[in-house]
């Protein structure tokens, strides 16, 4: 079997383990450490929005090191970083000191164990057959989202949180350093082509690797990271006000908690779909065609008077999320090229994320100030139809180039 599949194995198990640990298991996490330092929810809320603004600063330069050096060693500090943020996390005597926790390590897990590598990693190794790649890896993400917030609910019910967190820091870096031991940075360094092909029999078409001031220079990176800063803003801001707007039509507490499961079990279908359709149709139809789906869900949600509706739109909306990241992924490979695939990424943060910080209270917001959710999703759908309207404006390689 081609190597460059170990390799998707690889990557589908550090984005369960990042992601399954620190994002989906936050609130897990925070309910026990609140109540210890008897902190407000606004406050303990701030682990995670310091470690996303830390994440917007040294993203850009975590994917120049990315492009320029060694994934596995960027990998293995991000596996130390998660495991070192667990272990000092329970160590903590006050509250102040959970956001610089989040802020000045569990950043290196969420980002060098994130797509900010594993994409990077996955460009490399595939071209005929990188969605696909990118697809699959992607669902360790929504593994990670079942498997791990139960799990440390159970250590946490099982040892108290302090001991909790210890083993779940211990566990994860023998999870992942394994793992990360595999990686290889390119398929040369094993005598190998990219998707395990022979060596091609002429010049094949490649981006130079480009300087940070010429990527800020491209048009299409511009249009990229707006295209995707909406649909992401959008999406965490739909996300992060779910369940109060499910509570607030009248759905009892506990099938309006399934709407975000079901958002998550969609995401898998979502995620090989897409992954699928990236590797055989013009990527900006594949990414038109997850904004519309977002706008659909957002529509269920508006209209929805039953909660058959409302289910029909997390469905939606899940289908939508899974097709994000292969899609985002294989866009970047094809426009910019392997070899500046880690920067380019990690300049685009900074774009994106202003728009996915702003979203979720924007929405609170207007349902504070109109009694309704209703003008929050009526102005999701606008900025969709801005970001359709950006899309047709990405200029792709000529037929017949191919990124290596």
């Amino acid at each position: 079997m081609f190597y460059g599949w170990w390799l998707v194995g690889v990557a589908f198990l550090v984005l369960m383990v990042s992601n399954g640990s620190i994002m989906y298991s936050y609130s897990v996490v925070a309910v026990p450490v609140g109540e210890a330092f008897q902190a407000s929810r606004m406050t303990m809320m701030l682990g995670m929005t310091g470690m996303t603004l830390a994440g917007g600063l040294i993203s850009p330069f975590l994917g120049g090191m990315i492009d320029r050096g060694s994934l596995r060693g960027m990998m293995f500090i991000g596996a130390l970083g998660l495991a070192s943020g667990y272990l000092l996390l329970s160590f903590t005597t006050a509250s102040w000191q959970v956001p610089l926790v989040y802020a000045g390590l569990m950043v290196l897990g969420i980002n060098l164990l994130g797509p900010l590598t594993t994409s990077t990693l996955l460009a490399r190794w595939f071209t005929r057959r990188r969605g696909m790649a990118l697809g699959v890896a992607a669902v360790g993400t929504s593994v990670g989202g079942f498997v791990f917030p139960p799990l440390v609910q159970w250590l946490i019910d099982t040892y108290e949180w302090r001991n909790a967190l210890r083993i779940l820091g211990v566990g994860t870096l023998l999870v992942t350093l394994p793992a990360v031991w595999m990686v290889a940075n390119r398929p040369g360094d094993r005598g190998l082509h990219p998707d395990g092909d022979a060596p091609p029999s002429g010049p094949a078409f490649a981006p130079p690797p480009l300087s940070t001031a010429a990527l800020l220079r491209e048009r299409n990176f511009w249009l990229v990271a707006m295209a995707m800063g909406l649909l992401f803003g959008v999406y965490s801001a739909v996300l992060a006000n779910l369940v109060p707007f499910a509570l607030g039509v009248g759905s009892p507490a506990e099938r309006a908690a399934f709407l975000v499961s079901a958002i998550a079990l969609a995401g898998i279908v979502g995620k090989l779909g897409f992954g699928t359709i990236a590797d055989r149709l013009d990527l900006r139809v594949a990414l038109g065609a997850s904004m519309m789906l977002v706008m659909v869900g957002v529509a269920c949600y508006l209209l929805g008077d039953t909660y058959t509706l409302l289910l029909a739109g997390s469905v939606s909306l899940g289908l939508a999320a899974g097709g994000m990241l292969p899609v985002w992924g294989s866009l970047l490979a094809v426009l910019f090229g392997a070899a500046n695939y880690g920067r380019v990424m990690g300049l685009m943060n900074p774009v994106i994320m202003p728009l996915t910080l702003v979203g979720p209270p924007l929405a609170g917001l207007i349902y504070d100030t109109s009694g309704s959710y209703a003008g929050a999703f009526v102005g999701f759908i606008g900025a969709l139809l801005i970001g359709l309207a950006l899309l047709p404006l990405i200029r792709l390689p000529a037929a017949g180039d191919h990124s290596a």
